[in-house]
């Protein structure tokens, strides 16, 4: 997965995420002490939309989650 932003006025981030590390179990348990009231429950679905978004690429290929542009020019994408 790919998290990239595009700014006009600053510097452009494009950061790796791998889905193994999305769908591990340490950093779910971190969501829920750290996050606020809709941690749980994001804890408990979350590993399993990790796991369909793995079966979904295997299957279909690549594909694009979010693509939000501002009207002052800046971008975020994040690709799966």
């Amino acid at each position: 997965m790919w998290i990239k932003i595009r700014q006009q006025d600053g510097p452009n981030i494009s950061l790796p995420v791998p889905l193994s590390l999305a769908g591990s179990r340490l950093l779910w348990r971190a969501a829920t002490k750290k996050g606020g009231a809709g941690a749980e429950e994001a804890a408990v679905i979350g590993p399993e939309m990790v796991r369909e978004l793995r079966r979904y690429v295997r299957k279909n290929g690549h594909f694009v989650l979010v693509d939000i542009e501002s009207h002052d020019g800046e971008i975020i994408k994040i690709s799966v």
